[in-house]
């Protein structure tokens, strides 16, 4: 009995191990399962990916202010140290120009004495002592000039010589470019127009109604007023140009050819012309155009010719025109009364009356003075290649004088817009102020 109440108890205890057992098991498989399902991550919606627009994504509302944030706390650490060199150093070259370059850093050597600090390496003076300096570009050689020119300038036309002298130029050099070289030169209107010359300066330009006065520069090339203004002028081998500051209050700036750069432009005329000359003459002049003529050619012009005036157009032509002749013959003439109309139109700064040669002033009114020839030029306008010239005497022997001025005397001819001979005198016409 004893015995059967001890193998219940067994049997009995074994149970409860046995039922214990499988609810511990059944708790742990139990308490496993959601580990096992926390292990596997969630999926996520992929996001599609950006075109590439070269704009970066839009961002969040919330991103986009911390990233403010930290762009503010950037921008205040940056200051005022980085922010402050970044200011001194803005537009500063790398290098100043006559200073070496900083050497670049040195590599650790493979051997380890450049990071030895008690080596021979380049800190202690043995080694290299630095990058070497940069190979200097050779310096091109001088150019050569191209050609030279003639270039004088005057005051109250050309009563006043300033400068005279021949002047280099080179490839691609306009008459500014040259002026700038030899000159004192400002400009206005863009560069092209010259305001002052050494100082003399324009007593127009940026003058008050109250103060200016119709003073200016003007220039000349080769015989004839320039078409262009002197940045766009390019000059050529042997020109002779001529700048003169003068009043044009009575249009006097409209002096379309001159005869101061004699003998062209007979020989080369403006911007390089070779039209030829004709050589007219009244009554029995054929000796004096010969004369002429023969001059010309020996001074280098080409295609001289002679022939008797008829009243012959003498503005418009195709050639050089000279007419030469006794005012007693010529006066009758239409196409020469034309000439003398208008003084400041035509630039013949010059009457005859009274037997007399009369010179006129910057104004077209006369001056007072007198003269027995005179030697004049007159054109269409501006950049004219083809100008007409007058030899007039009030008698043989002033038309002789005339003729002797341009066959051996042509200095006096230098610098004036005419001339009018007085007793043996050249007396430039416009009498200046």
């Amino acid at each position: 009995m004893k015995l059967t109440k001890r193998l219940g108890l067994f049997l009995a205890l074994a149970f409860l191990v046995t039922a214990c057992g499988s609810a511990e098991e059944s708790q742990q498989q139990g308490d496993g399962l959601p580990e096992q399902v926390m292990q596997l991550p969630e999926q996520e919606t992929p996001h599609k990916e950006a075109e590439q627009t070269g704009q970066e994504p839009e961002k969040q509302p919330a991103d986009q202010k911390e990233d403010d944030t930290k762009s503010n706390e950037q921008d205040t650490a940056k200051e005022p140290g980085q922010q402050k060199a970044a200011e001194s150093n803005a537009g500063k070259p790398n290098a100043q120009p006559g200073t070496n370059p900083a050497a670049p850093a040195k590599a650790p050597s493979s051997n380890g004495k450049t990071g030895s600090g008690t080596g021979s390496g380049s800190g202690s003076g043995s080694g290299t002592s630095g990058a070497a300096k940069p190979s200097q570009p050779a310096t091109p050689p001088k150019q050569s000039p191209t050609g030279s020119f003639n270039m004088f300038v005057t005051h109250n036309f050309g009563g006043a010589s300033v400068f005279n002298q021949n002047t280099p130029y080179y490839k691609g050099d306009s008459l500014m470019d040259v002026m700038h070289d030899n000159l004192e030169v400002t400009t206005k209107y863009g560069g092209g127009f010259v305001n002052s010359i050494n100082g003399v300066a324009s007593g127009y330009t940026d003058k008050s109604i109250f103060t200016r006065k119709k003073r200016d520069w003007f220039y000349f090339v080769n015989g004839a007023v320039a078409g262009v203004g002197a940045d766009a002028y390019s000059p050529q081998n042997g020109d002779s140009v001529w700048w003169d500051y003068h009043d044009w209050s009575g249009s006097g700036s409209n002096t379309p050819s001159v005869v101061g750069s004699y003998p062209h432009p007979f020989t080369v005329g403006y911007n390089g012309a070779r039209p030829g000359t004709v050589i007219y003459y009244s009554g029995k002049h054929a000796d004096d155009a010969n004369r002429l003529a023969s001059a010309l050619r020996g001074l280098g012009a080409g295609n001289v010719r002679t022939s008797e005036y008829s009243n012959q157009n003498l503005i418009e032509n195709n050639t050089n025109v000279i007419l030469l002749g006794t005012w007693p013959e010529l006066q009758p003439e239409s196409s020469v009364q034309d000439l003398f109309s208008s003084p400041t139109r035509t630039g013949i700064y010059a009457t005859v009356e009274d037997g007399a040669v009369q010179l006129l002033d910057y104004t077209g009114d006369e001056s007072g003075q007198s003269g027995q020839a005179l030697i004049a030029a007159t054109g269409t306008g501006n950049g004219d290649t083809t100008p007409t010239w007058l030899l007039i005497g009030v008698d043989e022997p002033a038309l002789d004088a005339a003729v002797n001025t341009l066959v051996s005397s042509s200095g006096k001819l230098r610098g004036k817009i005419g001339v009018v001979l007085s007793n043996g005198a050249a007396v430039g016409v416009p009498v200046a102020p």
